[in-house]
């Protein structure tokens, strides 16, 4: 299983969140921590950066995946239109 870290940017966005909203994005993070290749996730590579997207409904995770270390570091956590903007 893998470690989950978030940057600050994405815990504070994710805080701000309404509760069944963010329950649900949590719920999907930690399906992508037992297993990041699970098939049944909607995860894609990014090609601009060295990074994977992942669908939660409106919103949209973007992460870093480190093998070696076990650990998938939440970047940020946004509305599906504001995901990709600097």
């Amino acid at each position: 299983m893998y470690t989950l870290k978030y940057r600050r940017q994405a815990r504070n966005y994710l805080a701000r969140l309404p509760y069944r909203t963010k329950l649900g994005i949590v719920k999907k993070l930690h399906e992508l921590a037992e297993n990041p290749n699970n098939p049944r996730l909607d995860v894609k590579a990014l090609k601009a950066e060295n990074a994977y997207r992942l669908r939660t409904g409106q919103f949209r995770v973007v992460y870093t995946l480190r093998h070696e270390e076990l650990i998938i570091e939440i970047v940020r956590v946004r509305p599906r239109g504001d995901v990709y903007k600097g």
